[in-house]
């Protein structure tokens, strides 16, 4: 709680109290300003459109992949294992610079692409929303796949074998028992995994191009370029307030998930 409040809560909130006070006692008229703002309107959209999509994305494949390691034996449920968490012992800025190489025209896709004969000429990976995607996704999957894969350890294969002993298929199975009782580990993946992406700064400003930036460059930008931290601010707790609201709800929907399998 200490650290909390020393390094998180106190710096919040003397950059809230200045959405008030600076630069000459304004009042709420920052927050006016945000929220009439069509840029920011376009950029929060960027920010809830990719955080949407990398979710999905990410719990998709994540699901799949803890399933697998659910399912294989020890060895490779450990060579697994180390695949998810080698990508921690790298920064997230090298793992963002590595993928502008590989996306660029020469970098790895492209080529495979031009000697395969698929395309004539390199195509324009970096600098779009498809390169955010990949980044981000192929970032944020450990967070996905560690919940999941930990709800699937609690889950008791009698269950499975009772399901098939009464007639039910193996996708049956799987569908009807298997999924139900491991999807609080996937609900709370994404949750995750949708939070992480709404703060997303480093990623997309070396990935992506000028209309496909999230809110968090707008803000840095009233705070580099344009020096007004009132309305940075500004920003900073509307998103803050928007972020809390969306962990509320997705708390309660996980914990109805948890409730409703029990």
């Amino acid at each position: 709680m200490i650290a909390l409040l020393g390094l998180f809560l106190w710096p919040a909130a003397k950059v809230i109290s200045g959405t008030v006070t600076e630069p000459t006692n304004i009042a709420l008229g920052d927050f006016l300003t945000v929220l009439s703002d069509p840029t920011f309107a376009r950029f929060a959209a960027n920010t809830l459109r990719l955080a949407v999509l990398v979710s999905l994305i990410a719990g998709t494949l994540g699901y799949f992949y803890a399933y697998a390691m659910y399912g294989l034996g020890r060895r490779w449920r450990v060579f697994l294992m180390i695949c998810v968490l080698f990508p921690f012992s790298t920064s997230l800025l090298v793992r963002s610079f590595a993928w502008s190489v590989i996306l660029r025209d020469t970098g790895i896709v492209n080529w495979v692409l031009l000697h395969l004969g698929l395309i004539d000429q390199p195509i324009g990976l970096l600098r779009t929303s498809l390169a955010i995607t990949i980044g981000m996704t192929q970032i944020l999957l450990p967070f996905t796949i560690l919940p999941t894969y930990s709800s699937m350890t609690k889950f008791d294969p009698d269950l499975l074998y009772a399901a098939r002993s009464m007639g039910a298929s193996a996708v049956q199975a799987f569908w009807l028992v298997f999924f139900p009782c491991t999807r609080v580990g996937l609900m709370a993946g994404l949750l995750l995994v949708f939070l992480l992406s709404l703060g997303y700064y480093i990623t997309p400003v070396l990935l992506g191009g000028p209309g496909d930036q999230p809110v968090a460059v707008l803000i840095n930008s009233q705070v580099v370029n344009q020096l007004n931290w009132g309305l940075a601010g500004s920003m900073s707790a509307i998103v803050i307030a928007a972020v809390l609201l969306l962990l509320a709800a997705g708390w309660r929907l996980v914990e109805r998930v948890f409730l409703a399998d029990r």
